[in-house]
């Protein structure tokens, strides 16, 4: 029942990170920028749901490695939010930091 639920949540950030995309000329940048790190939110807590859930509780207890490469993928999902996804939302985005 977990998996779906945390499916649910990552197919409900990707669809409002495409509404988001749709209608990013209404919006200033500022409100992209909230909105999307929002939507970035949920999807990270789904993905790391999901994987949380799919694995055995007895192993994942016994894994020392598993918190480092949660925060690992975490940094990966940070990095091309930041760098690839962001740019999109917000085309000057890189230029004004």
């Amino acid at each position: 029942m977990a998996r779906r639920i945390y499916s649910i949540v990552i197919a409900v950030a990707l669809i409002l990170g495409f509404y988001l995309f749709s209608i990013k000329e209404t919006h200033s940048n500022t409100f992209m920028i909230v909105i999307s790190g929002l939507i970035f939110t949920l999807f990270s807590v789904g993905i790391h749901g999901l994987i949380a859930h799919s694995l055995n509780p007895k192993a994942k207890g016994g894994i020392l490695l598993y918190p480092l490469l949660m925060g690992v993928l975490w940094a990966v999902l940070f990095l091309i939010f930041v760098f690839f996804i962001l740019p999109l939302f917000c085309p000057n985005f890189l230029l004004n930091a």
